[in-house]
């Protein structure tokens, strides 16, 4: 993967944070990045500027880790089928451990050291809004992706002679 896909696919993981976020409160949720800062301040005692920073910063970085990760399958096969399946995977993968890696983050940043995995929430197999909002986020990762394989492989124009 060269610098410059690389690049893109972390511009890409970017705005999809950012989508994710605007559109988690439509699945009846608050924010990602709303609740992460609530529990810097309320257990770790960061300063409301610190944990809403701190927060985004940890949501954009798994973002970014995600597209990248979506990138390197795109490169190899960017098939509808393969993109399907890519969302779907990812999408329930992400959503089964959406619950205890928050929990883990969280802990993490308040406690500052390594927390027991053994007492971390356990894995979400519900069928519901935390699914549809994941699976839209990768949906958002892979329209970019295919946008910008669009974009990048326009047809050359010979001069004329």
């Amino acid at each position: 993967m060269n610098k410059n896909t690389m690049l893109t696919a972390a511009f890409i993981g970017l705005i999809s944070s950012i989508i994710f976020i605007l559109v988690q409160p439509i699945f009846g949720m608050s924010t990602l990045t709303s609740r992460h800062a609530a529990a810097y301040i309320s257990l770790g005692g960061y300063t409301e500027i610190s944990a809403l920073l701190l927060s985004w910063f940890v949501h954009i970085s798994v973002s970014i880790a995600y597209a990248i990760l979506s990138s390197i399958i795109f490169s190899i096969n960017s098939t509808a089928f393969v993109n399907t399946i890519q969302i779907l995977v990812f999408g329930w993968m992400t959503t089964l451990i959406a619950t205890p890696a928050n929990e883990f983050v969280v802990k993490l940043v308040t406690m500052k050291k390594f927390p027991d995995l053994s007492a971390l929430a356990p894995l979400n197999f519900e069928v519901g809004p935390k699914l549809w909002l994941h699976l839209v986020f990768f949906v958002f990762i892979i329209i970019g992706l295919v946008l910008t394989q669009k974009i990048t492989k326009r047809p050359v124009i010979s001069p004329a002679i």
